[in-house]
């Protein structure tokens, strides 16, 4: 079986490609980066290597990369031909693989393939129906919506694996940890009877499953790196073993684990399971990861439907705590990271305009909801934190 996956970044190899291949597939990596694509054809594999093992290593061999921009007929011949096609790109960048796509999509139309499932697997609400939109979006898009939908299929997925860049013997590898979890909507697959990817969790309700991964994992972390990067810290491992910090990033995935039981009936026992998962991963011995990674792209991640915005509103519907998530939103909004393109917009825009007006610009939260004032004033709290610790530093 063949399998084509764009993106050989640290998801592609360290979870995906990962599950491809112990599941038969034999892989083509798509990228634009000569140097892992030259060095993934050097052998024919990459090498993992096991944080819970003692940073044992682990050979992923039967794969073999394309750099899709510079030779793209090889690329759609691959897509042609493939057994099942899936993505690690990061949302923003499924534009970007959308032209490609379509015409491996075409190819495989003339040549009469049977319909193929593509899974993005993106952090991102909707993330395979994401990538669907954006090749009908194509000017020169050569498929109808019907001819699409006749050749391949679009289950939405959720994805969660602690993977790490590393470089060892010389070479780039991936750290990666034992737990993860890939679901996918089973209801969304070209056959809901089979099961095309070993190890994963097959649901006809994808949502719920994406928004306790979002709203517990992904909302616990960026809190404890906006507020981490507020007392100076710049390694996240080092946030979560400061125990002034650590009863906030629990109590937030709290908040938020009050939202999920109430919206989708996970028990508490289940959740509080899935909290110190989320909190271990991050604790795990040798595990070294930066506050600009976790924390990077502020601005969407301050979406009124993103980790901390979504659930707080969510809340304080349902008349339930998310003073912690107030205090995390305003913690976001004094990011100031010069290598994030996000933050330095978004101090940009906090310079020109003032405060108020980017809370309500970024977050949707007009003047005269209840939740503006709150992130106001936690906004000015922290300010103060921060100065503080910055003239610490000094």
């Amino acid at each position: 079986m063949k399998a084509v996956h764009f993106g050989a970044g640290s998801i592609g190899r360290g979870f995906i490609g990962d599950l491809l291949n112990d599941s038969g597939y034999e892989i083509t990596f798509l990228d634009v980066d000569d140097g892992i694509v030259n060095q993934i054809n050097e052998t024919q594999s990459y090498s993992l290597y096991l944080i819970d093992h003692s940073l044992e290593k682990r050979v992923v061999d039967k794969v073999h990369a394309i750099n899709s921009a510079k030779h793209e007929n090889e690329a759609v011949a691959a897509l042609r031909d493939a057994d099942i096609i899936t993505t690690s790109v990061l949302g923003g960048n499924l534009k970007n693989i959308a032209p490609v796509l379509q015409k491996g999509l075409a190819a495989r139309l003339e040549a009469h393939r049977p319909r193929v499932n593509i899974l993005a697997c993106e952090n991102v609400v909707g993330n395979s129906k994401i990538l669907r939109k954006k090749i009908l979006d194509l000017s020169d898009n050569e498929l109808t919506e019907e001819q699409l939908d006749q050749t391949a299929a679009f289950p939405d997925t959720e994805v969660d694996r602690l993977v790490l860049k590393s470089v060892r013997d010389g070479k780039m590898g991936i750290d990666i940890g034992d737990a993860y979890e890939l679901v996918i909507q089973r209801n969304g697959l070209a056959d809901p009877k089979l099961q095309p990817i070993r190890g994963a969790f097959y649901t006809d309700d994808i949502q719920k499953y994406f928004e306790r991964k979002l709203y517990i994992i992904n909302t616990g972390h960026a809190w404890a790196g906006y507020i981490g990067h507020i007392y100076g810290y710049t390694i996240i491992q080092d946030v979560f073993n400061d125990p002034e910090i650590m009863p906030g990033i629990r109590g937030t995935m709290q908040e938020t684990a009050a939202l999920i039981h109430a919206k989708y009936g996970f028990t508490m026992d289940e959740l509080k399971n899935y909290i110190d998962f989320a909190i271990n991963r991050f604790m795990t011995p040798g595990v070294r990861d930066t506050i600009v990674r976790v924390s990077r792209d502020p601005i969407r991640k301050l979406q009124n439907n993103e980790r901390m915005v979504g659930p707080a509103l969510q809340l304080e519907e349902r008349g339930l705590d998310n003073s912690l998530l107030i205090r995390g939103i305003a913690a976001a909004l004094l990011f100031d990271i010069p290598e994030d393109r996000e933050s330095v917009k978004l101090k940009k825009y906090i310079k020109d305009n003032g405060i108020d007006q980017a809370i309500t610009h970024f977050t949707g939260l007009g003047s005269d909801h209840p939740l503006h004032d709150r992130a106001l004033t936690g906004y000015y709290h922290l300010k103060d934190i921060k100065l503080y610790h910055q003239k610490k530093k000094e």
